[in-house]
């Protein structure tokens, strides 16, 4: 789980050497990223909104990469994602 934790935390570099990894790496990789996914999809049902900082203490990852998923899924449609101006606590909230 560490180590995969470290993979997304670095995900653009991952992606870019994911065009040399293995088809049978990219297949596990995709797998990962996909329970993730599911989990954080499972997270915010019925919830209206919620930091990245409680999604990231959910699934056991770092705040960067919980926001890349968090876009991914957006941008997917799968969820709406919005932000909000600078306050004492986090700044970004997802919907």
């Amino acid at each position: 789980m560490e180590m995969s934790k470290e993979v997304l935390s670095a995900v653009s570099h991952s992606y870019e050497l994911a065009t040399y990894s293995t088809p049978e790496l990219r297949g596990l990789f995709n797998d990962w990223i996909s329970a993730i996914e599911q989990e954080t999809l499972e997270f915010l049902k019925d919830k209206s909104t919620v930091d990245p900082v409680d999604v990231a203490e959910h699934v056991r990852l770092r705040q960067d990469s919980v926001i890349f998923i968090l876009g991914k899924l957006a941008r997917e449609g799968k969820i709406r994602m919005k932000a909000t101006g600078a306050r004492q606590e986090s700044t970004n909230r997802c919907l």
